[in-house]
């Protein structure tokens, strides 16, 4: 069978990783096939050759200069491809479906802003990042009819988006995530003491992830007295807003930033930590937290059903727009060790059932021959 895989859209943060997860996996559960990758160039994607059944097909940088230029890849060149590589099946990892002259598409939506419109991250992200995501929202759903079956990263995103967009049940299948490393030799402890308490938030810059409102937590922290010491991951240049939250930032004690980590030091900077802290007002499945499962750390974050549901009991919740509130789960945490404890023993009961990515890289295999 000839695929075609179309992660062109996926540049940055944890869309990229997922894809280049997923496509390496399905390439080992399936030799005897040819995957087509289509994909931006010079941002880690050439490592998948490594693949005897890979044909990497990179963009021209052209392709993300305008809407204009994406979308005549999108209606003129992408129909061409898929006819030129005989094509037979096509799996859209970007969340927006492409043109395939009827051949049967797969669409995987990681945009946790098509299933959350009722989110306060649309309240209060900038004008903007309002208008960006607003426009991408239009974009994937004027493209949804491309696809012939989707697959969403969790049952929450799975039923959300079944309701918003009145899809066929039956059409719609769940591929989860799964933490970088599919197994480690051995669980490193929680490193001592545990005060202070030291927190990864391991994420690029997104206006739904709560950036802004470290500053007020960092200040919070100090007047408190509390040992937490929060780890960022983020890049001046990333963003002008990134920018302006490392700036607000600047000579802070509880809230430090180390810079994006490569994806082959992940599993390392995660084990360093007691855990993730990740509070973010909308998500579709946060690969910090399949990492905080597989190295048995702990998992504070918010309590919205994204978090609720996938971690159940494991995890610390707060309100990620009230700091006050983050500060006081901290402390409690901070000055009950049973809960600590209990906390832990959940994490693994959770980690026990959480797939590896040789079954995510099978049950994409079988979806692969289900969906027409």
């Amino acid at each position: 069978m000839n695929l075609l895989l179309n992660a062109s859209n996926l540049r940055h943060g944890g869309g990229r990783t997922v894809a280049l997860q997923l496509i390496s996996a399905l390439a080992e559960q399936r030799p005897k096939d040819t995957l087509y990758v289509l994909a931006p160039k010079s941002i880690g994607y050439e490592r998948l050759t490594n693949h005897s059944n890979i044909i990497l097909l990179l963009l021209p940088n052209s392709y993300h200069y305008s809407w204009a230029t994406k979308l005549w890849y999108m209606h003129q060149v992408f129909p061409k491809w898929c006819k030129l590589y005989k094509i037979d099946k096509v799996v859209s990892l970007g969340n927006a479906a492409f043109p395939s002259k009827r051949r049967p598409q797969l669409l995987y939506i990681q945009l946790p802003i098509l299933a959350y419109h009722e989110s306060s991250a649309w309240k209060t992200m900038p004008f903007k990042a309002f208008i960006r995501n607003s426009l991408m929202d239009t974009y994937v759903a004027l493209h949804m009819k491309y696809a012939s079956a989707y697959a969403m990263q969790t049952e929450v995103m799975r039923t959300r988006i079944i309701e918003r967009f009145k899809l066929d049940p039956e059409r719609v299948y769940l591929l989860p995530n799964a933490p970088l490393e599919p197994e480690i030799d051995k669980i490193s402890p929680l490193p001592l003491p545990l005060k202070p308490l030291r927190l990864l938030f391991l994420s690029h810059y997104y206006p739904h992830k709560s950036f802004e409102m470290l500053p007020d937590l960092a200040k919070i922290l100090k007047e408190r007295n509390l040992p937490v010491q929060i780890t960022l991951t983020l890049s001046e240049r990333e963003s002008p807003a990134a920018a302006t939250v490392l700036q607000a930032l600047r000579g802070c004690e509880n809230i430090v930033n180390i810079g994006p980590v490569a994806l082959k030091d992940v599993g390392e900077v995660v084990s360093s930590h007691h855990g993730i802290f990740l509070p973010s007002l909308m998500e579709s499945f946060s690969g910090a937290y399949a990492e905080a499962l597989l190295h048995r750390r702990l998992i504070f974050t918010s309590h919205y059903d994204f978090a609720t549901v996938l971690l159940g009991d494991a995890a610390f919740y707060f309100d990620p727009l009230k700091p006050e509130h983050i500060a006081s789960v901290f402390e409690e945490a901070l000055n009950d060790k049973k809960l600590i404890s209990n906390k832990l023993e959940l994490i693994e009961a959770a980690a026990q059932k959480a797939p590896r990515v040789n079954e995510v890289g099978q049950l994409f295999s079988e979806i692969i021959d289900t969906f027409t």
